[in-house]
Parts: C-alpha cells; sequence; structure tokens
C-alpha cells in the first residue's frame, strides 16, 4: 500500500554524496549485489544516492528484497548473508538479525512494525514465511511446499498484523496467507511467478518469470490476462505499485542488462533508468510512503490522530481528503477502463475539503514549500468505544486541475482501524 504517482523522464542520473534522510515519499531504495550496495533513488530528478557506504557494504554478501518502514527508513534482506538489516534516518546501518535459518528474499513492514520475509529452505530450514518482531527474533508464520519469492501485504487483511500474499515460482502458484498461518491458493499454473502487487481495483499483478510477462488476476477469480508482455521486459524479477495504477519493474542482469522501467495504467512501457544506471546486478526496490498514519491513537500530532503528508514534488500545491470504507472500489486514472468497480461503494465515498469543524483539522489546504503537510482529527466528543471495529482507508490528493482525473496525484491508502 505504498502508493504514489510520479513524474518519470529518460535522463542520466547523477550520483551524490549524502543521502536525504529520512526518505522522501514517493523515493525508491534499491538493492544491487556484486558488487553489495543499497542506494535512494528520487524518480523526479533520477538522482541516486548512496546508503551504504565501502565500510557497511563490506559486511554484505548478496542484498536482495528491500522495504521502506513507516518511520521511513530502509530494510533490506542479505540472501546469501542469511541476514536483515536496517538502515536508519540518520544514515547508520544496523543488523536487525543475523545467521538465520533461512535464505531471505523478499521483506515487508506489517502493520504493527513487525518484518515479515519470504524464507527459501537452507539446510534443515523449510521454505517459509516468517516474522520478526522488535526484539529481532524470528518466528514462523507459515511453512510452504516451494521456495516463496515475492510477499506483499493485502490491507483488507487482519489487523494489526495483515494477510500476506506470496508468490511460488516452482509450484507457479499465488498463495494467501494469514497472520494465524493458514494458506490459500490464489491462483495455479502460473509460469513460474516472481513478484506480485495490486491494480487500484484488488487485482493482482503478477510477474510470470518464464516469460517476462506481467499478468492480471482477478481478485474475485477468473483467468489470468497479460497486462504487459514480456516481449516489452527483460528479465523481470520485482514490482512496485505507483500510486496511478501503474508499477515500476525491477530488472535483473538479462540480454539488455540492470533497468528500472515502467508501466503506466494503460501498459505503456518506457525505461526510467537504464543499464549504466547500476553498478551491481539490480535485485529490487521499494517505494516510500507519502501519507504516514499513527499506529494507534494518541500518537499523532498534538495527543489527536494524525497522518502526516510528504508530497517533495508538489511543494505548495493544494491537497485534499477523502475516505472510504471499501480499499480496493476502483478508479479509472485518464482514460485507462481497468478501474472497473470491485465494490459496490466508489472510491472517494465521502470527500472533506474543509472537514468537521471540532473534529477534523487541516483535511484540505496547501501544502509547504517542502511538500509537506498534516491532517489531524479529534475522537474526544464520542463515546469511549462508539467507532470500535470499524476500519476506514483514507486517501490524499494533490489537487491538479490540468491533470485528467484533476489529480496531480495520490498517496497510498492509509488504513485505520479503530480498537
Amino acid at each position: 500500500m505504498r502508493l504514489i504517482a510520479v513524474a518519470l523522464a529518460v535522463l542520466a542520473t547523477s550520483l551524490i554524496a549524502q543521502p536525504a534522510l529520512p526518505i522522501p515519499g514517493g523515493s525508491l531504495v534499491i538493492t544491487e549485489s556484486n558488487p553489495a550496495s543499497v542506494s535512494l533513488l528520487d524518480p523526479n530528478t533520477l538522482t541516486m544516492t548512496p546508503l551504504t557506504t565501502a565500510v557497511t557494504a563490506a559486511g554484505l554478501v548478496a542484498p536482495s528484497g528491500c522495504a521502506v518502514s513507516v518511520q521511513r527508513d530502509a530494510i533490506f534482506s542479505d540472501f546469501t548473508g542469511v541476514s536483515i538489516y536496517r538502515i536508519d534516518l540518520l544514515g547508520n546501518m544496523s543488523t536487525v538479525v543475523s545467521g538465520i535459518l533461512n535464505n531471505p528474499v523478499r521483506v515487508i513492514e506489517d502493520y504493527n512494525g513487525d518484518i515479515v520475509y519470504t524464507g527459501n529452505a537452507l539446510i534443515y530450514a523449510p521454505s517459509s514465511v516468517l516474522r520478526i518482531d522488535a526484539t529481532g527474533a524470528p518466528t514462523t508464520i507459515a511453512v510452504l511446499i516451494g521456495n516463496p519469492f515475492g510477499i506483499c501485504l493485502d490491507p483488507t487483511g487482519v489487523f494489526p498484523s495483515g494477510d500476506y500474499v506470496v508468490t511460488l515460482p516452482l509450484q507457479g502458484e499465488l498463495q494467501r496467507i494469514d497472520a494465524a498461518g493458514a494458506i490459500t491458493t490464489v491462483t495455479t499454473g502460473l509460469a513460474f511467478p516472481t513478484s506480485v502487487q495490486f491494480f487500484p481495483n484488488g487485482d493482482y499483478a503478477v510477474i510470470v518469470a518464464s516469460t517476462d510477462d506481467i499478468l492480471r488476476i482477478p481478485r474475485n477469480g477468473g483467468a489470468p490476462t497479460v497486462f504487459v508482455p514480456g516481449s516489452m521486459l527483460g528479465n523481470a524479477k520485482d514490482l512496485i505499485a505507483d500510486g496511478s495504477g501503474g508499477f515500476y519493474v525491477v530488472e535483473a542482469g538479462g540480454a539488455l542488462g540492470n533497468r528500472l522501467m515502467h508501466v503506466d495504467a494503460g501498459g505503456t512501457v518506457s525505461t526510467v533508468l537504464g543499464n549504466a544506471a547500476f553498478t551491481g546486478l539490480f535485485q529490487g526496490a521499494a517505494l516510500a510512503d507519502t501519507a504516514i498514519r499513527p499506529p494507534t491513537a494518541g500518537t499523532g500530532l498534538s495527543g489527536l490522530w494524525g497522518i502526516a503528508l510528504n508530497f517533495p514534488a508538489h511543494a505548495n500545491m493544494s491537497y485534499t481528503t477523502a475516505v472510504s470504507d471499501t480499499l480496493f472500489p476502483g478508479i479509472s486514472f485518464g482514460s485507462d477502463p481497468r478501474g472497473t468497480p470491485l465494490n459496490p461503494t466508489p472510491l472517494f465515498q465521502q470527500s472533506f475539503g474543509i472537514g468537521f469543524p471540532g473534529i477534523t483539522t487541516n483535511w484540505g489546504g496547501l501544502l509547504d514549500g517542502a511538500g509537506s503537510g498534516a491532517i489531524t482529527f479529534d475522537l474526544t466528543p464520542f463515546p469511549m468505544g462508539a467507532f470500535s471495529g470499524v476500519r476506514v482507508h483514507f486517501h490524499v490528493g494533490v489537487v491538479d486541475p490540468l491533470a485528467p482525473t484533476s489529480l496531480a496525484t495520490l498517496s497510498n491508502v492509509c488504513t485505520i482501524v479503530f480498537p
């Protein structure tokens, strides 16, 4: 659910010495191996900034999957080094866990801040989906038949943890795993699926590595269709939703080398970064959130519930907040017909330009010169437990009257479940 639309251009990348931390909303974290490194990419300027130094990279073997946490630090796995690391807001790298019994492939952050990763079988450790809590202790969520590869968090899942959707390349399957470890097979017969993300209406987007196709798999059942043919890509490995109905695609070491590609909502493919931009073998990428919610009540701004906004590419522009009770009702982007509603309620069930006086504040307004802002809401006028069990989904849109949808970009979805 880390979503943001960005302006893309094919430009030569530049390399600067110090990262802009914390990681700005809409930025990409990129992992490379041989030689090992982790970098930060601003997709608007195509500036690449090292997050690892010669000293910190010296202890790495093969960085693979990565994620950006709610706190805006970078989390990444070392497949061969059987470790998971964190680079904090000050640029300091620390070991989250090392010597784990599985080869960690891809990592995500759960709703409650735990790290969840797909682990390949190693010696006596089975292939699994595992969780690392705040103490650094790994526990198994589910043991799988066949090595899992890609993983994403389904925001309709159980709170405060989640449901996980994983790819099993050797089995040709897409599986859903709930927080208790119960496994449901979503789709079979896929040709070596490696990565999974969501379309805006909740359909699954899956890379099948045997053909490099990106498939669209209906969320409510049905046969997969080809969204992007593999002839337009090369050795596609990782898929990252961009927030405007499209995706970034990581290509790793194929005939065309290492590339970062972009696919828009209509399926048009363009090159963001070519092979020359990468010094090692391009392994994975993760996108930073543009809107962040506090995990519990009372931890937001001024003791209220709060959502922090971060749109560095849209300084001083107007924004508006929208809320819906369904996460995947679909939305069309421009002339793209793929936003067919899955649920009967619209995405923007209600939009609040001025908010509810006394309850909500700054739900519409202007971003500051850094593209930052904040919206707050105060539920103290209501009886204790009045919203218990209610789940709502917030979006923030930057207003652009000249855009096809009147929006320059949408934030990621901020899901709040009231205790």
